[in-house]
């Protein structure tokens, strides 16, 4: 996971891969698509046009990297990337706004109209926006390599993505996906930026083996072997479905309100330094947490307790909950994906939803902190729990108790989110592969957090407000969960002590990198 202000690409001779003008024009003229978008799309695309609308910078794409040897066939490559896009409904589909509609009835997945979908009564800044899809005819999809010079350094290249993806990855229009590649005599740069409304972390990993197995065939002249990757759109559809019979005493609707009047809404437990309902541009960190295996070492320690890596992470986070911010219970917004059927495994989509976790850090009976097996143990039961509500849309949640979850539209979620990218086909070249996903942060007002396993180590990617406060108090954090989760790699008794929680220690080596300069 690497933000495109700290991606060093290779300089050399560009090329994109672009939608002819007069495929473009057609797409624009494209028919309406039944299928609204999906629940989460939906709060995407009306925070896309809300920012849109108050000049607020975003970066609503996600992207990928990756080296393939030798200078590359450019036309073998568009070939690919047009069946790429052909294998993938929602990559052949935009969505156009209409203002001023009213509300469609929500008591059916689109309402009055089944192709309008609008978020409640109006987007996060009032405006009421009805979205309507459109789909692009498989015979009208061409992609075509395009030369655009030589570019003579890192920073060049890095500035071209920059423009190329920003300008390149509209939902409102199509393609909402862009590429290119770097080409050089002993391996050439593919990259790639989709938005964010087609796509998600591990979905644009899974562009990688089944791109370069495309383009392998392309090259080779025959049929690539691939599974069949089920649609988002048709996924959306459920999604949509599943949301619109939620009543307000649905179980998991009840659920996600206990959970939200039962306490304040998650947050980092140190100063930030933001003042309520601003942002500040944004800073990252990135910090190994532990090699392939102590993170072997890690799940099979918590495993006996009924915690499993994620519930592992989250006991070790509540550790500091309680350390730092003095808390008696962990309070989170975790994310899980919904690939629930074969089907969906190899699709790209927006395959996640966001569910509460809580649990307690301390005995009922003196406020004593859990020893480990008990705090593993609430912690699994908590991110059990949790994931019960995996299905449950927390926008539907929101609307039917009239408890918004976010304050407006820049307010960004202190999301705690885990990825074993082993399980993603190609995962063991990725290192050899230079393969790096791409992402850009917009501003924000809380720390959000990413941890990625891979075969070599498992990393954690943090962003959080550029302020003076969180310069020192995120490696504060992010330093003493290291601590916290090798500790419990070691077992968590007494002859692995954790020790106090000291004051700010971080060093060179192994420890935080911090990276400035994202938006």
């Amino acid at each position: 996971m690497t933000f495109l202000s700290e991606y060093v690409p290779q300089a050399g001779e560009l090329v994109e891969f672009r939608v002819p003008e007069e495929a473009v024009e057609k797409a624009r003229r494209a028919p309406v698509h039944p299928v609204p978008p999906s629940p989460v799309q939906e709060n995407h695309l009306l925070r896309y046009l809300a920012n849109l609308r108050a000049g607020r910078p975003q970066s609503p794409w996600v992207g990928l990297a990756f080296d393939l040897p030798g200078r590359i066939d450019t036309a073998a490559m568009a070939a690919a990337w047009k069946k790429w896009a052909l294998r993938h409904e929602t990559v052949l589909t935009w969505f156009s706004a209409e203002p001023d509609n009213p509300a469609p009835d929500r008591g059916t997945p689109g309402g009055a109209r089944d192709d309008v979908a609008a978020a409640g009564p109006a987007a996060p800044d009032g405006v009421r926006t009805a979205l309507i899809r459109h789909k692009v005819a498989a015979e009208d999809v061409d992609i075509q390599p395009v030369p655009c010079g030589e570019f003579a350094s890192p920073d060049s290249v890095r500035e071209h993505l920059r423009e190329q993806f920003g300008s390149g990855t509209s939902p409102m229009a199509w393609p909402p996906f862009t590429a290119g590649a770097v080409l050089g005599e002993n391996s050439s740069t593919v990259y790639f930026a989709i938005d964010h409304a087609h796509s998600d972390a591990y979905s644009v990993l899974l562009v990688f083996d089944e791109l370069r197995t495309l383009y392998r065939a392309e090259v080779e002249g025959t049929e690539a072997v691939l599974p069949e990757a089920g649609s988002y759109v048709e996924a959306g559809a459920l999604e949509r479905e599943r949301a619109a019979a939620l009543q307000a005493d649905s179980p998991g609707v009840r659920s996600w309100v206990e959970f939200l009047l039962s306490g304040p809404l998650p947050s980092f437990p140190l100063g930030l330094g933001v003042p309520a309902g601003e942002t500040r541009p944004s800073l990252s960190f990135d910090l190994d947490l532990l090699t392939a295996d102590e993170a072997d070492a890690f799940a099979k320690v918590c495993r006996p307790h009924g915690a499993g890596f994620s519930a592992g992470l989250l006991a070790a986070l509540g550790v500091l909950h309680r350390e730092l911010g003095g808390r008696e219970v962990y309070r989170g917004l975790s994310v899980v994906h919904t690939r629930n059927e074969p089907r969906w495994l190899t699709a790209q989509g927006w395959f996640i939803n966001l569910v509460p976790v809580a649990f307690p850090l301390t005995e009922e009976e003196d406020g004593r902190p859990l020893p480990l097996p008990g705090l593993l143990a609430a912690a699994g039961a908590g991110f059990r729990g949790a994931c019960k509500l995996a299905r449950i849309s927390p926008l539907r949640v929101a609307e039917l108790a009239g408890l918004p979850l976010q304050s407006d539209d820049s307010a960004v979620l202190p999301i705690v989110s885990y990825i074993d990218g082993r399980h993603a086909q190609g995962s063991r070249d990725w290192a050899a592969a230079n393969c790096n996903g791409l992402y850009d942060s917009s501003p924000s007002s809380e720390v959000m957090m990413w941890v990625n396993r891979c075969w070599d180590r498992t990393y954690l990617k943090v962003t959080c407000p550029d302020t003076p406060e969180a310069r020192v108090n995120v490696p504060r954090f992010l330093d003493r969960l290291q601590q916290v989760v090798r500790w419990i790699a070691r077992g968590g008794d007494a002859d692995a002590a954790l020790g106090p929680a000291t004051e700010f220690s971080v060093s060179a080596g192994d420890k935080i990198r911090a990276n400035a300069g994202v938006n």
